[in-house]
């Protein structure tokens, strides 16, 4: 079968599924994204990459310029499809993140292919990520136009033969038409890499080197921002480290902002929240590690004595599954992705995003329970072992949906 991936971030979602397809002498995978890949990445695959959207730049009613972006890159990835097309390729199925628009006008080049769209995420003006914290909340001006950043994913599903989201809160999120057509399938987890390991060892640029046998705190995200609470976590800290003596505490994350808003001085969250909490925090045991290689965050997760994983109402994090993989102790807000995963008492601990009493205390509660840490961490691989193992439970639906 010949499969074309389409994602701007490639391999995104699709990173296992690329790996194992283009790994299957009966498979001929494509992909396309935004940017050069290391021969890792793209490892027995064919990869073409676009590096600007290409054509000239319209003027645009401002509230719909990221659509305008979205058509504009949409152009782009449709001319290296034709391009693949004039060189004899011609894909079966199509799948593709439609988010940023690069799949927009595919079907056109490709008309036979059958198209499976992965839709992500749905914005909503109300009860949703963009009022969740009021402290950071959108302008009620500009809620109005929220649907607008729905146009590219409403397309995408207009063109789709098929249609693929993670989880059932993302799920519930479309409109009722929509959502009766969607298909849940995760893209799974690498559970047999990712997996405990009680002889692991971190050293910290001080020289000082963590196991399991310390009182390690893990916190993890893309980017420290307020969307996986950041702020929140940084100001519980100075009690939690008062309360803990020999507590260390492990931030990953770039100084950057990849969902929401900048802070309003225009500095990265981090800095602004060491202005905040920094002069009551112990430095000695507050290490901020940046952006890790994939092996040092492994260690990181098989070390953890408690992680904390606070969320919006937004897109799941990989590292919460990876966290709850590797058998870390997890300590997740009470929001909706997360509860759908996490059943407090049972395979993790919760508490109210905003509680940062909440938070302290329970955490405190758990790095002085050693037995409740390992039934907790038994369960939580478990969870994810049954429910989002890669080979056992995602590619086989993946293999289902394609070959049907």
């Amino acid at each position: 079968m010949n499969l074309l991936l389409i994602h701007p971030n490639f391999p995104g979602q699709f990173k296992l599924l690329a790996k194992e397809l283009a790994a299957r002498d009966d498979w001929r995978v494509v992909g396309i994204g935004n940017g050069e890949r290391s021969q890792a990445e793209a490892s027995r695959l064919s990869y073409r990459a676009y590096e600007h959207s290409t054509g000239p730049v319209e003027p645009v009613f401002p509230l719909a310029q990221d659509f305008g972006e979205h058509a504009r890159r949409g152009r782009t990835v449709a001319d290296l499809a034709a391009s693949l097309r004039d060189k004899g390729f011609r894909p079966d199925v199509i799948l593709a993140h439609p988010g940023w628009g690069d799949a927009l006008f595919v079907p056109e080049i490709f008309p036979e292919a059958r198209v499976i769209a992965y839709l992500e995420y749905f914005y909503r003006a109300r009860n949703s990520d963009l009022d969740f914290d009021q402290e950071l909340a959108v302008k009620s001006l500009d809620l109005r136009h929220v649907p607008l950043r729905n146009t590219t994913n409403l397309m995408a599903f207009a063109a789709a033969s098929r249609c693929i989201t993670p989880t059932q809160w993302q799920a519930s999120l479309f409109p009722p038409p929509i959502r009766s057509q969607l298909e849940i399938i995760h893209e799974g987890i690498d559970t047999t890499l990712l997996a405990p390991n009680p002889a692991a060892s971190f050293q910290l640029s001080t020289g000082v080197t963590l196991t399991k046998t310390d009182e390690v705190v893990t916190y993890v995200s893309r980017s420290l921002e307020p969307y996986r609470g950041f702020h929140v976590f940084m100001r519980a800290l100075p009690e939690l480290l008062r309360q803990r003596p020999e507590a260390q505490v492990l931030l990953v994350g770039r100084e950057e902002v990849s969902y929401g808003q900048k802070h309003p001085s225009g500095q990265s969250w981090k800095a602004a929240m060491m202005n905040e909490v920094g002069d009551d925090l112990d430095l000695s045991r507050v290490h901020f590690l940046g952006k890790l290689a994939y092996a040092d965050y492994l260690t990181l997760l098989q070390i953890s004595s408690v992680h904390v994983y606070l969320t919006y109402p937004f897109v799941l994090s990989w590292s919460f599954l990876e966290a709850m993989a590797c058998g870390c102790t997890i300590l997740g807000s009470a929001t909706g992705p997360v509860l759908e995963v996490l059943d407090d008492g049972k395979n993790g601990r919760t508490v109210d995003f905003f509680d940062q009493a909440a938070l302290v205390r329970t955490v405190c509660e758990l790095l002085d329970d050693p037995g409740q840490r390992q039934r907790l961490s038994l369960a939580a691989r478990e969870t994810v072992v049954e429910r989002y193992d890669f080979r056992t439970r995602a590619l086989p639906r993946y293999l289902d949906l394609l070959a049907s």
